[in-house]
């Protein structure tokens, strides 16, 4: 069992992890990533998974993902962060969902668990971290799913023209303290100098 593995009273939720696209700044794919020796699909995986009833990892050229880990394929020729999030939400057989981007890998599991907490009433709990929305570490629901696509549809790709069309929750970098006080949880990982990072060979 993983240390985030407990009952979970609250309604049950899926786990997306963005994991499409190229990075060109890494010079490979962020998916293929290891972190402390993991690849970085199986390390979000064994820091977060246990707090959901699934996991799911979307994106286009996903060949393949640890035990445990659905691949989901993106329903939109467009490249974006809102296209994943529609991809991942299509695929969820949960109504609540957690959105993390895959280069994400230090979320806080027990500030997943208040996003998680604060979802009754809302279509999105979002961070927001030094006056800016965190939207790749957020809570979404699936009735999202069809605001989503009409934007897509619109060629309006920034996820924050989402949350003026539904119920948005805002956690406040002082809630968010509490829990994560060095903000580690919104580190982005965008080049291998920044940790001990190489590409894995999970593809």
């Amino acid at each position: 069992m993983s240390k985030t593995d407990r009952i979970v009273t609250r309604e049950p939720a899926t786990l997306i992890i963005l994991a499409g696209g190229e990075s060109k700044r890494m010079g490979f794919p962020k998916h293929r990533l290891d972190v402390d020796g993991r690849n970085i699909l199986t390390y979000l995986l064994e820091r977060l998974g246990g707090l959901f009833v699934e996991t799911v990892a979307v994106g286009r050229g996903i060949a393949s993902a640890p035990e445990g880990v659905r691949i989901a394929q993106d329903q939109y020729s467009e490249r974006g962060a809102l296209v994943g999030i529609h991809g991942g939400l299509s695929a969820s057989r949960t109504g609540l969902t957690f959105v993390v981007a895959c280069d994400m890998p230090y979320v806080e599991p027990s500030l997943v668990e208040y996003l998680l907490s604060r979802s009754e009433g809302a279509d999105i709990v979002v961070p927001v971290v030094r006056g800016y929305y965190e939207p790749l570490c957020a809570v979404y629901r699936t009735t999202c799913i069809e605001h989503a696509a009409e934007l897509i549809e619109s060629d309006v790709m920034k996820i924050v023209k989402l949350y003026p069309l539904v119920r948005v929750h805002e956690a406040t970098e002082q809630e968010i303290c509490r829990l994560d006080p060095e903000l580690r949880s919104f580190v982005n990982l965008n080049a291998p100098t920044q940790t001990n990072l190489t590409p894995g060979l999970l593809d």
